[in-house]
């Protein structure tokens, strides 16, 4: 699928005949940026300097990284035909990173038209922002396959079914646990499971690419009682839920989104066991949505605007001269793109990626 290139649709429509333009200009241009401060002690030693005379390794000294590349531009002339509407498609790379705003990277793509009608008038701008999304679930009753773990500790044996991945729409992740315990020596008292959120940055210097310690987030614990009678092959259901303020997964040059369950096992007071602690990685992403859907919401200062198919959305740029003020308004876009691999999605198509194989 690597020959699939995602395509940005939309039209420009223009409010006054009587200004005749002779050049067009379209400007698509994403950029990611990283904006934090780090302890000097977690950033490479230059290889001329050594450990001892260099006072800023031996002090909890912070230093401050700020960097930004661009992640692509494409350009596209219009020619004006003297028509009100003139429609518009650009062949965007298949890699693209999807867009984020965190505390301390983002990723940020912009359509920019520039018009002129000669050289006695001035030239006219037209920004809007696009947000490049990334889906790893095709629709809501898409199968979604698990993963088995299984394990023994002493007199406890236990065996998961964890999800490779669920959607935000879902509300909440479901695994299936099942144990078995010798119980004049071991009894399961109760069973707490919850979703953790790890921020992986990352930036290159001189000596290579470094990573920081991931910033991980936890979210609320639900705790699970066991029925007081069950048998070693019932299958118990743990359930926790996915509020708002979880990141999908996410992959830029500078911040990957990753998540993982943690499920602890406590076991009944009188026994000398200690509490059981077990990890297991997952893709939280969201469901894909149509352009009519997207551009229809509240947000959308123009309303619903049309789509040819659910691969891409429009975007419409309204020119009038008598009003300067609508030269800056900005409206959120959704372009459906590929995986973390250079490999473009498209709704249409019924194979999705990356595959789940591939994590």
């Amino acid at each position: 699928m690597s020959h699939v290139r995602t395509k940005l649709m939309g039209k420009v429509i223009f409010n006054d005949p009587k200004i005749k333009w002779n050049r067009m200009t379209l400007h698509f241009f994403g950029k990611a940026g990283l904006n934090m401060d780090v302890p000097s002690s977690v950033l490479p030693v230059p290889s001329e300097s050594g450990l001892g005379d260099d006072d800023l390794y031996q002090q909890n000294a912070m230093t401050h990284l700020e960097t930004t590349v661009t992640l692509c531009e494409v350009e596209k002339e219009l020619i004006f035909t003297g028509e009100k509407c003139i429609g518009f498609g650009l062949h965007l790379p298949h890699h693209l990173p999807p867009s984020i705003k965190t505390d301390h990277a983002f990723v940020e793509y912009y359509l920019v038209a520039i018009f002129s009608a000669g050289s006695f008038f001035k030239k006219y701008r037209i920004q809007r922002t696009v947000t490049v999304c990334r889906h790893y679930l095709p629709s809501a009753s898409a199968l979604i396959p698990s993963i088995e773990y299984n394990g023994v500790r002493e007199w406890f044996e236990w065996n998961a079914e964890v999800p490779k991945a669920t959607a935000m729409e879902a509300g909440e992740v479901v695994i299936a646990f099942r144990w078995s315990v010798e119980k004049e020596q071991v009894e399961v008292d109760r069973v707490e499971l919850s979703l953790q959120q790890l921020e992986n940055y990352r930036f290159n210097t001189k000596q290579g690419l470094h990573s920081l310690k991931p910033i991980v987030t936890s979210f609320p614990v639900t705790v699970y009682h066991p029925p007081t009678f069950s048998a070693s092959s019932e299958t118990h259901f743990i359930r926790t839920p996915l509020i708002p303020q979880v990141r999908t997964h996410h992959f830029d040059p500078f911040l990957e989104i990753t998540h993982r369950l943690q499920l602890i096992v406590h076991f009944a007071a009188g026994y000398s066991a200690s509490p059981m602690k077990l990890e297991f990685p997952i893709i939280i992403t969201d469901l894909p949505v149509s352009a009519d859907q997207a551009l229809a919401s509240p947000t959308s200062p123009f309303g619903p605007l049309s789509a040819s198919s659910s691969t891409v959305s429009h975007v419409t740029s309204t020119l009038s001269p008598t009003h300067s003020t609508s030269l800056r308004r900005s409206t959120n876009l959704i372009l459906p793109a590929g995986g973390d691999d250079p490999v473009a999605v498209d709704l249409d198509l019924p194979e999705y990626t990356p595959q789940y194989s591939e994590f």
